[in-house]
């Protein structure tokens, strides 16, 4: 190897009246630490362990002078390789500072800009600006035509189930009489065909349309943005714009959405800390965690303060987290994942990667964060039973990291960015599994755990506000008594205060909101018993009364 070289270390010590010398080849620079070469000579040489110390001593000694010598050889040899080079020294001199450019960043030249960049810098300009309900209208327009193409998914997917169901039924009745068991299952897989060929069809409309609105939304965005800056705030172009906004389509003047029913709910102000004290908000919600997440344009048109708040904070530092509970596999196929999905698919992500793009990515990372964990836990079992292991352990090992490659565990999470959801920028997808329904869990459960893992996250990336389900279920089970929902509340408030304290070594010194959310299905009385015990916890703020004060 270029730049290497092989020395021979000698090391002379007394065992008794006798004298012994070792003469060992060292190949430098030294791969590995003194102190492991040390064992390593000791362990190969039979050596006294009254010697150790010295060798070490003389060990680094060597290993530094022998370094340090290589090291200016390798240096002179460098510049002799330049100096008779052909190169000026003008040329050199340019190679010389673009090498150092390179490996410094402080005096490299900033990337340019990627066009996903860009667009974050103009529409977070054009957000703030009086184009702010153009954009807006906009975006609503799209969500309209977009949920269009899905309602008429949804309604020629109803259609096909209905025939398919008739047709199975008639063919069931008339078994051994019209339709043989062969003819039944041809049938069935003929229904099978009929609805993956549908599924594909209708999945690559909604493709081909939400591409089609993210490029005219970005192009639009970027050339309002360029009218906006070479007219320097003129009045005449802030007049058109607003005229773009009145040309906007914005549907039918029909309204036959439902009105949205009020939220019960309950905010608290609290202090933490005993010295440095911190102040954040803590909120009790009864709502479906998806309720954050759906956001239904109106058919008249207009914005919602909830959007229009998520709209002007997405290129901020006052983000908004969502904690959502999955199971173990990084898919929307079943259960609050596939109803997630949905939600998401609404309207048109003009900002981030579509789900499916973003869990792609993801199960990719997943793959190799496994391959390391399993790394890590077969030397550490290896390390723990010295290398004995049978053959048949070592292959079922094997099936079961190979199983286990694309799967979570219990207390993982992943990360997905969204920019059309309704109350929502990003969602904390954290895996949990059947033991959240027993009523001896702790606070080392790895969900628990997992939820401190998101807390620091959101701590340490600007997500000032996160949603946390109170109970660790979106929905109530028969399991679920009066005291069970209070233990589980206690527990979760307890720990989560914990964790908050935690955030001053995070790193983490703005005023937060936590939003403890509990399901749809719990009653007036329990989620009064929630709010009465939250104080009890957390150290509310005393309000004073100035009415009163003479």
């Amino acid at each position: 190897m270029t730049g290497c070289l092989e020395k021979d270390f000698v090391f002379q010590f007394k065992n008794g009246s006798q004298k012994s010398c070792l003469t060992v080849p060292l190949r430098l620079p030294l791969e590995c630490s003194a102190r492991d070469l040390r064992g390593r000579l000791v362990a190969a040489h039979n050596l006294p362990c009254y010697v150790e110390d010295e060798l070490l001593h003389q060990l680094e000694e060597f290993i530094a002078v022998e370094t340090s010598k290589l090291q200016d050889e390798n240096a002179e040899n460098s510049l002799k390789a330049l100096e008779t080079g052909g190169k000026s020294a003008e040329d050199k001199a340019e190679i010389w500072a673009q090498a150092f450019a390179r490996e410094c960043t402080r005096y490299s030249d900033p990337e340019a800009a990627n066009k996903d960049h860009q667009f974050a810098m103009t529409y977070h300009a054009l957000i703030h600006s009086s184009a702010l309900e153009t954009l807006l209208n906009l975006e609503h327009t799209y969500a309209v035509a977009n949920g269009d193409v899905i309602n008429h998914r949804e309604n020629a997917r109803k259609n096909l189930e209905d025939k398919q169901h008739q047709e199975m039924e008639s063919a069931m009745q008339g078994l051994g009489v019209t339709h043989t068991d062969e003819q039944v299952n041809t049938l069935a897989q003929k229904h099978f065909d009929s609805t993956q060929k549908l599924e594909v069809q209708w999945d690559h409309e909604v493709c081909n349309l939400q591409t089609t609105q993210r490029d005219e939304y970005r192009e639009w965005v970027r050339q309002v943005h360029q009218d906006m800056e070479h007219s320097n705030g003129n009045r005449t172009t802030i007049q058109r714009i607003r005229a773009m906004s009145d040309a906007v389509d914005k549907g039918s003047d029909d309204n036959n959405e439902p009105e949205e029913q009020p939220r019960l709910e309950e905010s608290f102000t609290i202090h933490l800390g005993a010295q440095m004290k911190t102040m954040h908000n803590i909120r009790l919600m009864r709502a479906h965690p998806l309720d954050l997440c759906r956001h239904k344009p109106n058919k008249i048109g207009g914005t919602k303060p909830q959007r229009l708040q998520t709209a002007l904070s997405l290129y901020s530092n006052t983000l908004c987290g969502l904690v959502l509970l999955v199971d173990n596999r990084v898919n929307a196929y079943t259960g609050i994942k596939r109803d997630f999905s949905s939600a998401c698919q609404q309207s048109t992500d003009f900002h981030f990667p579509a789900l499916q793009d973003q869990f792609s990515s993801i199960q990719e990372d997943l793959v190799r964060a496994n391959s390391c964990r399993m790394a890590r836990q077969a030397a550490r079992e290896e390390e723990e039973e010295n290398g004995s292991s049978g053959s048949a352990d070592s292959e079922k090992s094997k099936s079961k990291s190979f199983s286990d490659l694309n799967r979570l565990q219990a207390g993982d999470f992943y990360i997905t960015r969204h920019s059309n959801l309704a109350e929502v920028h990003v969602v904390f997808h954290l895996v949990a599994d059947d033991s959240l329904r027993s009523t001896n869990i702790n606070a080392r459960n790895p969900t628990i755990l997992g939820l401190r893992s998101i807390l620091k996250v959101a701590c340490r990336h600007d997500i000032l506000t996160l949603t946390v389900p109170l109970l660790l279920v979106h929905e109530m089970g028969e399991e679920m008594t009066v005291q069970w929902c209070l233990k589980r509340a206690e527990l979760i408030f307890k720990c989560i205060k914990g964790f908050m304290m935690e955030m001053a070594s995070w790193g983490g010194t703005e005023s937060r909101t936590i939003q403890f959310m509990v399901p749809e299905g719990i009653s007036d009385e329990m989620f009064h018993q929630f709010s009465n015990m939250l104080p009890q916890i957390f150290r509310v703020s005393t309000p004073l009364d100035l009415s009163k004060a003479k």
